[in-house]
């Protein structure tokens, strides 16, 4: 794919004349960033059109940023050749990187723009993806499995994802009842091959304390995004109450051990 971009000059939408970068003296100038000029295309292309409705575009974008990476990789004159053309790019852009810096993150700052925060987030996820040995065509569906970009820019960070902080706060709510809700209206919003299963109501709280049930959703982003505010607002008692059952079940099973062996 980059051999085809490496030897065909890049088009602007405008006069579909080549590209030249700060050097119009020689002709080969025009032929040496295409790999990386058409990406950068290819952005502009994304984020006038679907950036706002759709992520297929951009896990493709960023998948073929992986694959650039993956061909700068190989040990052969080609990729030797990508890996001085990039170089060249960056400083005509004037962009500096931190020796420490990976050649992911500054292929994505080349493609992206100077954005930090946007850069940081995609170079989290393709390094994420590199540490897996995922292939080019196994971004997308990498980055779809961990529930966007954001959710793995997240995790790599030490934080908790939303399901997570979800998964936690229904191992404490489960445990606690606050009130029981019925009514015909009620029952006619609810599913009863969902017995069992968990729901978000919305509901409005009047002056005298109660609370009129206005909808019922089983949505499973409803549930947890529910979960995880309820998470956040009560960290510490959720914590404390998850090293409770921890200990109780060790102990429950340093007990039995203990009756095995007797």
């Amino acid at each position: 794919m980059f051999e085809k971009l490496l030897n065909n000059p890049v088009k602007t939408t405008a006069d579909n004349t080549s590209v030249v970068l700060n050097d119009t003296s020689s002709k080969s100038n025009s032929y040496k960033f295409s790999f990386i000029e058409q990406l950068v295309l290819d952005r502009e292309a994304w984020e006038n059109t679907v950036a706002r409705t759709s992520n297929e575009q951009l896990y493709k974008l960023l998948a073929r940023c992986y694959g650039t990476y993956l061909s700068m990789s190989e040990d052969n004159e080609k990729a030797k050749q990508m890996r001085d053309d990039l170089q060249t790019y960056i400083n005509l852009k004037g962009y500096v990187f931190a020796k420490s810096s990976h050649t992911l993150t500054k292929i994505v700052k080349c493609v992206f723009g100077a954005d930090r925060r946007r850069t940081s987030t995609y170079s989290i996820v393709l390094r994420a993806a590199l540490a897996e040995n995922k292939t080019e065509a196994q971004i997308a569906g990498f980055i779809e499995s961990r529930g966007g970009v954001q959710e793995i820019r997240l995790a790599k960070g030490n934080a908790l994802s939303t399901k997570a902080k979800a998964e936690l706060a229904k191992n404490t709510v489960v445990e606690q009842s606050l009130a029981k809700v019925s009514g015909e209206a009620l029952a006619k919003q609810l599913d009863s091959a969902k017995v069992g299963q968990q729901v978000v109501i919305v509901a409005t709280q009047r002056a005298s304390g109660e609370l009129v049930a206005n909808a019922v959703t089983y949505s499973e982003t409803a549930i947890n995004t529910a979960l995880s505010a309820y998470y956040s607002a009560n960290k510490d008692s959720i914590k404390s109450k998850a090293e409770e059952r921890t200990k109780a079940s060790n102990d429950a099973q340093l007990t039995q051990s203990i009756k095995d062996v007797a």
